[in-house]
């Protein structure tokens, strides 16, 4: 996570965080993303929308390093990244929640923050933890716990506190949501401006409308692998446009 004073927080905030530009990628002979262009800025929560199938992993997936872009440039504060192994990516300041979380079931809570806080800096590795587990107080009261004997909703915390330990200036989450009750999802998305206001940018793959549009600053949404609608998020959330998308119309 970023905090004031750290090397993250004196990139300047009009650069933007993202730039992707003509991003084309996919899965072996099937393409998904189809010159995709959009613009994260520095320090926003930004939503990409799309229903089941219109390419918010893949998107998300490019970005790590997971999927090499087969055309195309991706740019973290101008930093050209396209192309970098999925392990560089991270130590660029790249931080990633996957779908599904893909934890270790039998690895304690330590363990998970021990192995992602290897990426960072030695002298910010404790700084981190301490400031994570005041986030996440139940991960604090669990940290010996193997994963997979933990809730959904706590597996979900620890994928995310698992990303932030790698002190990421762009924390990229897919679907956070999924799977999980509305009080815990609720709680997830209360962290966002957490971390917005120690300088994270946040990038949030989303099926749904509300929970995205009323948690992001602004809005992409996504259409067979190409963004068809962007804007502040408070805008698109009037924009019937954005539901005919969703309703194939």
């Amino acid at each position: 996570m970023t905090l004031e004073g750290s090397p993250a927080s004196s990139h300047v905030v009009d650069t933007p965080a993202l730039t992707l530009e003509n991003v084309s990628a996919g899965i072996g002979p099937l393409t998904i993303l189809h010159d995709l262009s959009m613009v994260v800025p520095a320090r926003k929560i930004v939503v990409v929308l799309g229903a089941n199938g219109a390419g918010k992993t893949t998107l998300l997936r490019t970005i790590a390093g997971l999927l090499p872009p087969r055309s195309g440039s991706i740019c973290l504060f101008g930093e050209p990244i396209h192309g970098r192994p999925a392990h560089l990516v991270t130590r660029a300041g790249i931080g990633h929640v996957p779908s599904g979380r893909e934890l270790f079931p039998r690895l304690s809570v330590a363990d998970h923050l021990e192995l992602a806080g290897k990426v960072a800096s030695p002298s910010r590795r404790t700084e981190i933890r301490e400031q994570l587990l005041e986030m996440f107080p139940v991960l604090a009261e669990r940290l010996r716990q193997p994963v997979g004997t933990m809730s959904g909703g706590q597996q979900q915390m620890v994928a995310i506190a698992r990303a932030l330990m790698t002190d990421p200036r762009v924390l990229l989450l897919d679907e956070p949501s999924t799977g999980l009750a509305p009080k815990v999802v609720l709680a997830v998305f209360e962290t966002l401006p957490v971390l917005r206001a120690q300088g994270v940018s946040v990038v949030v793959a989303e099926q749904s409308l509300t929970l995205g549009l009323s948690h992001a600053d602004e809005a992409f949404v996504l259409d067979h692998g190409r963004v068809v609608l962007s804007g502040a998020a408070s805008e698109l959330a009037q924009d019937h446009r954005v539901i005919d998308t969703y309703l194939g119309r």
